[in-house]
């Protein structure tokens, strides 16, 4: 199965837990993810060690899970692309819709 995933929410919330395991157990029953992150969601893609989910992305990015983010949300937000994880794509809504129509199914987590 394809899965398509969204994270809209920032630090301090549990949805990128939720996102991690889920892509995770997903995967290790062969299905393909692709997730894709906006809103505050995008702070959970910065590259340093302060970061609780860097390794945790880079091993999903390792699998060949797809990870893109919203660009207009990380500039919002003052985020250079050399901050974000490497292997992550700053792109646009049209990545996003990209990934909903790759998708046999689609979770939101906004």
């Amino acid at each position: 199965m394809r899965l398509g995933i969204l994270l809209g929410t920032g630090v301090g919330r549990q949805e990128i837990q939720t996102v991690l395991a889920l892509a995770e157990a997903a995967l290790g029953q062969g299905h393909e993810i692709r997730l894709f992150i906006m809103g505050d969601g995008v702070l959970h893609l910065l590259a340093h060690e302060a970061n609780p989910w860097t390794e945790e992305l880079q091993k999903l990015i390792g699998a060949r899970v797809e990870v893109a983010c919203c660009a207009s949300n990380t500039t919002a937000r003052g985020i250079a692309k050399d901050r974000l994880i490497p292997g992550v794509l700053c792109g646009s809504q049209y990545d996003h819709a990209e990934f909903v129509h790759w998708s046999e199914r689609y979770l939101a987590f906004t």
